[in-house]
This record gives structure tokens, C-alpha cells and sequence, in this order.
């Protein structure tokens, strides 16, 4: 059976031999029934089985069990043990939350700190703990979450203490609120239910900072300019490049004369073995105008055939060409505007005075040079 006084314990079995006797012990306590129970079964069951024959022997043991509940602790203690209920000695389990933020301020593109931590003390088993709600958060929302907990002795006490953290992210400048928050508990020693609220909770929301891998503002201007530079000098090369290689074709054209370019197309563009003698006729006419035009610079466009002789007249000093030029475009009128489908012959005729007029012209020019 277990005797309590202030701090004290005292443990003697049911035969009365005295077990443990402790200024420190932390020993489990029985009630006041329990202890008068477990004596007057123990003085009962000794009667019983002694029989009054034994009176001494029971004399004996009660003087006994009183010697180490009472004069005993007195003698020890200056006082007798008392018996006391259990639950009325124990100590309440004391049960606390608190709840902070990593800081005050946290800028735009920085995660923002929430705590919560519970506390409670004593027997540690007669707590049990509702899941806690989810933040009510304001300009803000939960990146991330975690939980901890520990357990050990805290001023010769049990102690617990389990620790939820919330990363929050800001969503905008400004404030931001964690709304305050209830978690539930149940007491099983004495069965009821309680709940504790945390505080509401603002944090600042500034300016988002320069990332450690972000290069400074005047390093990514200084980059930029010279890169547009780099483009424009880039622009300016592909243009000059184009118009090297524009002048390079001018040039290579310029090198072929005029009159030995009319006489490769005469070539390509009149047959005189053709069929088609009426387009035969209408395409050596345009190409004869068109080296006239390019040559004399005489507008051979909407004039007629005399028109064009007597440009040519004026500008060419040839009056010995005149003739030969206006053979070929009258006779290349005739069957280009008339019905007749034209002679072979006659297109062999035109085709060969083109042929040596525009070859005389060839052999003038490199005579010149």
C-alpha cells in the first residue's frame, strides 16, 4: 500500500514490511479509499484466518502497520503520514500555444515564416490533440508545411512541445494576415474538452530583392546597348554586303555590250524556222525598239515606225543605217497588223539586217575603245 506526505512516500506491503520511504519519490499514488481497503481487507483476512485465539498475533500486527504509518513518519518527519486521493495530489498538466512569425516584414519574391507550437506539461498521456486547422491567410498562401515534436523534462517536469511551421508566399504588396487560430484538446484525466486560440498575426509585404544571380541594373543596360550596337552594326553590314554584290552584277553587265546582249536574245527569242512567223515578226520589231530606246534613248513606246526613223536620224548620225532600220519595222508591221501570216523568207531578211546592224554597232563600240 502507498502512504503520501508532502513530497514524502512511503510503501509498505500487506505484511507490513516497509518497501521504499523517499523525500524525492515520484511514485503512482492510490486514493483514500483504495489504501483503507487494502488495510481493512488485509485485518480482515488475518482475523479470519487467526481466529480470535490469536489476538496477540493480531494485536501485533496492528502496532505493527501503526508504528510505520504513524510513529514512524513521526519520528522521521515531526509529522504523520497522511492519506490522501490520488487526483487530488496530482499536479494539473499545464497546457499553453503560442504562435509567431519568422518576422515583421518579408519582401515580395521571399517566403514569409508562421509557427505555432504547443506546450504541455506533466503526465503527458492525459493530453490528446485535435489535427490543427488550416490558416485562414490574407494576401497570402501556404507554400509549404512541417511538424515536429519533442519530448523531455523541463524543470522536473514532463514536457512536450510540438511545433508546426508554415511557409507563406506573398501574393502582392501590402499587409498580409494569418487569421487566429483554435486547436482542440482532450483532457482524459478528468474527460473534458478544451481549446486554445492563437492571436492574429500581420506581416508587411515589400519590395521583391535582387536575386544573388541576378546581374546589376547597369551590367544587363550596358549589355543591352551594346548588343542593340553589335545588331546595328550587324544591319549595316548585310546592307553594304548587298549592295557590294548589286554593284558586282551592274558591273558584270556593264562589261557585256549592249549590242552583244541583243544578240544573244535575238538569238533566244526569234526563229527563223518557225511556224509562228506573225509573232516572229511582232517580237523581232519589240526587241529592234527596245535596243533603240536602251541605245539612242529615243521613246520608241506609242510612236510609229516613221517617228522612230527620224528620231534615230537626228540622234545617231547613221543616215546609213535609217534605211535598214526602216525596213525591218515596216516590214515587221505589215504582217503583224495585217491578216497575212507572213513569208519565211521575208523573216529570214529581217532577222539577218538586225543580226548586221546591231553586229556594225558591236564592232563601232570596240573599234571606239
Amino acid at each position: 500500500m502507498t502512504f503520501f506526505r508532502q513530497g514524502c512516500l512511503l510503501q509498505a506491503d500487506v505484511t507490513g514490511r516497509c518497501l521504499q520511504m523517499s523525500k524525492d519519490c515520484h511514485c503512482g499514488f492510490l486514493c483514500l479509499k483504495t489504501a483503507v481497503e487494502l488495510i481493512a481487507m488485509n485485518m480482515f483476512a488475518f482475523l479470519i484466518r487467526h481466529g480470535v485465539a490469536n489476538d496477540h498475533q493480531c494485536c501485533k500486527r496492528m502496532t505493527k502497520l501503526l508504528f510505520l504509518s504513524v510513529i514512524l513518519p513521526l519520528a522521521v518527519y515531526g509529522q504523520p503520514v497522511l492519506l490522501a486521493p490520488a487526483d487530488s495530489l496530482r499536479a494539473p498538466v499545464q497546457v499553453t500555444m503560442t504562435s509567431s512569425a519568422a518576422g515583421a516584414e518579408v519582401a515580395l519574391n521571399r517566403l514569409a515564416g508562421y509557427t505555432i507550437k504547443l506546450k504541455w506539461q506533466g503526465r503527458l498521456s492525459d493530453i490528446e490533440f485535435d489535427p490543427p486547422e488550416s490558416p485562414q491567410l490574407s494576401n497570402f498562401k501556404i507554400a509549404g508545411s512541417s511538424s515536429s515534436n519533442w519530448v523531455g523534462v523541463e524543470n522536473g517536469q514532463p514536457t512536450s512541445i510540438k511545433t508546426f511551421e508554415y511557409s507563406l508566399r506573398p501574393e502582392g504588396l501590402g499587409m498580409g494576415y494569418v487569421e487566429g487560430m483554435r486547436v482542440s484538446y482532450l483532457d482524459r484525466a478528468t474527460g473534458e474538452k478544451h481549446s486554445l486560440y492563437t492571436t492574429r498575426v500581420g506581416i508587411k509585404v515589400s519590395d521583391p530583392l535582387s536575386e544573388p544571380d541576378d546581374a546589376p541594373l547597369g551590367l544587363a543596360l550596358t549589355l543591352g546597348l551594346l548588343f542593340c550596337a553589335a545588331l546595328v552594326v550587324l544591319v549595316f553590314q548585310l546592307e553594304a554586303r548587298a549592295k557590294k554584290k548589286e554593284a558586282a552584277r551592274r558591273a558584270a553587265l556593264a562589261v557585256k555590250p549592249l549590242e552583244g546582249e541583243f544578240l544573244e536574245e535575238l538569238k533566244n527569242t526569234v526563229n527563223i524556222n518557225t511556224t509562228e512567223l506573225k509573232e516572229a515578226f511582232a517580237a523581232l520589231a519589240k526587241l529592234l525598239r527596245q535596243y533603240l530606246q536602251r541605245r539612242y534613248e529615243i521613246p520608241v513606246q506609242g510612236i510609229s515606225t516613221p517617228e522612230v526613223v527620224a528620231a534615230f536620224r537626228r540622234v545617231a548620225n547613221a543616215d546609213e543605217q535609217a534605211p535598214l532600220i526602216e525596213e525591218v519595222l515596216q516590214t515587221c508591221d505589215l504582217f503583224k497588223f495585217s491578216g497575212e501570216a507572213g513569208e519565211p523568207a521575208r523573216l529570214a531578211r529581217v532577222y539577218a539586217l538586225t543580226e548586221n546592224f546591231l553586229q556594225m554597232n558591236l564592232n563601232r563600240r570596240h573599234d571606239a575603245r
